[in-house]
């Protein structure tokens, strides 16, 4: 890559990614939206794998500190449980993605409360600002909402700490009998409010879930129809099968609109074709291409008078 300097400035797309100085590149301005997007895969993965070894650095230090190791046999039988997990974890990271944006997407794993807290706050947010989906201005809003959120949430939690600590017992206690509709909540209004924007594409899944667990239920597999990460991934195989449908539905309707104005055009005569096929291949002035189209005109209206005569 060469080294070019924009208004001034070395940018991301200028910089070798390679030893410091790709690292000291990655905290500066992308001027493009490619380097932004660089920029942020980048910075992305250092602070989420930062991130996993300060999670995985807690159970190690307290071995190490205790003196105690775990019961790997135990662990063992808790991977098939760990791996219902790991599922809903991927199935989120990809269902996720086109909603939160690149940063906002990295910024929500690491700091988590995706489906009851980012994930609201960055659809409400664009929905707001009335942004395009996958749009730069999409990224930027999401990501901003996203990280305020996310200071927010810990200074809410640092202040809450206090009460908490004192008064834990009677907090907990209140809170209790309304904590079960607490997502519930949050996502009822969300769905209320994306299937109103999108009914064409939402209602399709929705209606089709419902469904499957009604029927489910009245078969006895209530138990598995019944179960979070199942029908997160149901719901995700009827969406995409459905969005396809409607948008395989919408092409054939706009072709056969199409159709029928280029059908109801006029058609073009021989010596307008000739006229546009001179004008698309030369470079001739505006002020000619009216010169021309008139002496085609008068070619056109002296043939015509031509054979009124002859008949």
């Amino acid at each position: 890559m060469d080294n070019n300097n924009v208004n001034g400035n070395v940018t991301v797309e200028t910089v070798p990614m390679k030893g410091m100085a790709g690292f000291k590149a990655l905290f500066k301005t992308a001027v493009t939206r490619e380097g932004h997007l660089t920029q942020m895969h980048a910075l992305g993965r250092i602070f989420t794998w930062f991130a996993l070894g300060l999670i995985c650095l807690v159970p190690v230090l307290y071995c190490v500190a205790e003196g105690v190791m775990p019961n790997w046999q135990t662990l063992g039988t808790a991977i098939p449980f760990m791996a219902g997990y790991w599922a809903v974890g991927l199935i989120e990271a990809i269902s996720y993605a086109p909603l939160l944006g690149t940063g906002g997407q990295y910024l929500s794993f690491i700091t988590g409360n995706i489906a009851n807290l980012k994930l609201p706050c960055s659809l409400n947010s664009q929905n707001i600002a009335k942004v395009k989906q996958g749009s730069e201005e999409q990224e930027i809003v999401s990501t901003i909402s996203i990280a305020v959120s996310s200071i927010v949430t810990t200074l809410i939690i640092v202040i809450g700490l206090i009460p908490l600590a004192i008064f834990q017992n009677e907090i907990v206690d209140f809170l209790m009998p309304v904590s079960p509709y607490v997502i519930p909540a949050v996502f009822g209004g969300l769905t209320i409010a994306l299937m109103a924007k999108y009914y064409k594409i939402a209602v399709i899944p929705f209606v089709g879930c419902i469904l499957i667990c009604v029927i489910g239920n009245l078969i006895g597999e209530g138990e598995t129809v019944n179960n979070q990460s199942t029908m997160v991934i149901v719901g995700m195989v009827i969406s995409i099968i459905g969005t396809f449908a409607v948008y395989k539905i919408s092409q054939k309707r706009a072709a056969k609109k199409g159709a029928a104005v280029a059908a109801d055009a006029p058609k073009m005569t021989e010596a307008e074709k000739a006229a546009d096929e001179i004008l698309e291949g030369a470079d001739i002035p505006v002020s000619d291409e009216l010169e021309l189209a008139e002496e085609n005109t008068d070619i056109e209206e002296s043939t015509d008078e031509k054979e009124d005569s002859d008949k």
